[in-house]
């Protein structure tokens, strides 16, 4: 009786049903990953940019020189895993900051260990430390969804939170870096997102010494991964506000626990100090701007509504259940507008200086990848609206909006399986194209025609020309 009653205590508790969603997600994006299995491909996992992230792992810990020496001994070779350039003083300098590094060292730590074991020497980029990386990255969205539910659980219901987790895992192009590309930074981002918005909600609970350590180690990560993620600051400085009454209790709050603000501070700023270190010896300075053009911005001339609503990349075009976050947003405000405000804000700053950057499109992949990270603070609005059609008397509303959920994902789930196939494409899409493949699965017909590609180094001018791609007949 009483393995009955746990088992009955288990199932009736508020979390039952997230826990579920979580399952779910889990077991779709392992069982995907393993039906692609894109560890077993030399180009799928550590390749393109994830070469400059996880640079500093085979170099510290393989061949024990972050100078990168060993790149000139074999060129042929280490050209290919390794793309440094020249700082001021000559030396190889890896690119980017080391924050992704230290999120992929669990599992390239965990690999090599299992190498080394079994007598393995290898370099660090053979399959096996290829599968590691894609079972961790499985771990950091497993993390982050179960923060995201201890959030959620706290302003709505277990179905609405169940709902909504199953709508930022598989309704949005996080089911693609999850599964296609997991080894990118977005993943991790939408990670240390969670995490942040976690941490904010408990420090507003109970300002403590841990919970501003913990803020300030995190804020200082997310900004080692992505410099420009630091936007994620509005969230908790602008939590709880909703007018002038609550901007003046928040205010207080601050003066009150001051000594922790400035923990937060310190401690993000400790999280920097290696990748300081690094500069000062490998370029110099403590201080060192890396990235060159690749982090040009032109915020005279934001692009903001192709970001949004293009057929190239449009944020709402490719990911369009983020119209049900922004409704629910709307909703959210009646009862809770200090989760309000702070999303707002952080909405209008975040997609005003990602539709800054040069490259507006960012790159290849599937959708928007800029704003994957966001579906973190996102999901609030998600459950909002959930919650709001749970609530609704008439089941002839209810059911049509439960179906029109169930279509965007259905939409987001068979155009992640277009992409693979190339149906759309990762830089060349146009209205005719998109229309040309629309529930499609793979490319026909006269589609690679009506693809046009941007002018790159015009586009790091702020001049935007997509040339369509040549015809062979």
């Amino acid at each position: 009786m009483g393995f009955v009653r746990s088992c009955a205590r288990w199932y009736n508790a508020k979390d039952f049903y997230p826990n579920i969603g979580i399952l779910i997600i889990i077991l779709t994006v392992a069982i995907y990953s393993n039906d692609i299995r894109y560890w077993q491909r030399n180009d799928r996992i550590i390749a393109g940019d994830i070469l400059h992230y996880y640079a500093y792992l085979p170099a510290t810990f393989i061949y024990h020189d972050l100078e990168l020496k060993f790149v000139s001994q074999n060129p042929s070779d280490y050209l290919t895993k390794f793309w440094p350039f020249r700082s001021p003083i000559k030396k190889n300098t890896i690119m980017t900051t080391m924050g992704m590094s230290v999120l992929y060292a669990p599992a390239f730590l965990t690999t090599r260990a299992i190498m080394w074991v079994i007598g393995d020497e290898s370099d660090g980029f053979s399959p096996p430390y290829n599968l590691g990386l894609v079972i961790g990255s499985i771990i950091y969205l497993m993390i982050s969804l179960v923060l995201l539910k201890k959030v959620l659980l706290r302003y709505f219901s277990p179905v609405a939170t169940t709902i909504s987790l199953i709508m930022v895992a598989l309704g949005t192009n996080l089911g693609h870096y999850s599964t296609h590309e997991p080894t990118m930074s977005h993943l991790y981002g939408f990670f240390l997102f969670s995490v942040f918005l976690y941490l904010v909600v408990r420090w507003h609970e109970n300002p403590t010494l841990k919970y501003s350590i913990f803020i300030g180690l995190v804020s200082g990560m997310i900004a080692l991964v992505r410099p420009s993620n630091i936007l994620i600051g509005f969230i908790f400085v602008f939590w709880n506000i909703s007018g002038i009454v609550t901007l003046k209790q928040k205010v207080l709050l601050f003066s009150k626990n001051y000594a922790y603000l400035l923990v937060i501070i310190l401690f993000a700023v400790l999280i920097w100090v290696p990748q300081m270190l690094y500069w000062k010896h490998i370029a110099g300075s403590y201080l060192f701007y890396s990235y060159g053009e690749e982090s040009k911005f032109f915020f005279n001339n934001p692009q903001i509504f192709n970001n949004l609503f293009s057929y190239r990349k449009g944020w709402l075009v490719y990911t369009p259940i983020m119209i049900t976050a922004f409704l629910g947003m709307i909703i959210l405000w009646k009862k809770k507008p200090g989760l309000v405000v702070p999303m707002v804000i952080f909405s209008v700053v975040n997609i005003y200086v990602i539709s800054s950057w040069w490259s507006w499109w960012y790159g290849g992949g599937f959708g928007l990848r800029a704003y994957v990270e966001s579906y973190a603070i996102y999901s609030l609005g998600f459950a909002a609206f959930v919650q709001w059609i749970v609530g609704l008397r008439y089941y002839f509303i209810k059911i049509p909006l439960y179906i029109i959920i169930a279509l965007f994902i259905a939409l987001n789930l068979f155009q992640t399986r277009q992409y693979y196939f190339g149906s759309i494409h990762f830089v060349g899409m146009t209205k005719e194209a998109y229309w040309h493949q629309f529930l499609k699965l793979k490319p026909y017909g006269e589609y690679y025609y009506l693809l046009t590609i941007p002018d790159m180094q015009k586009a790091r001018q702020g001049i935007y020309v997509f040339e369509p791609t040549p015809r062979n007949d």
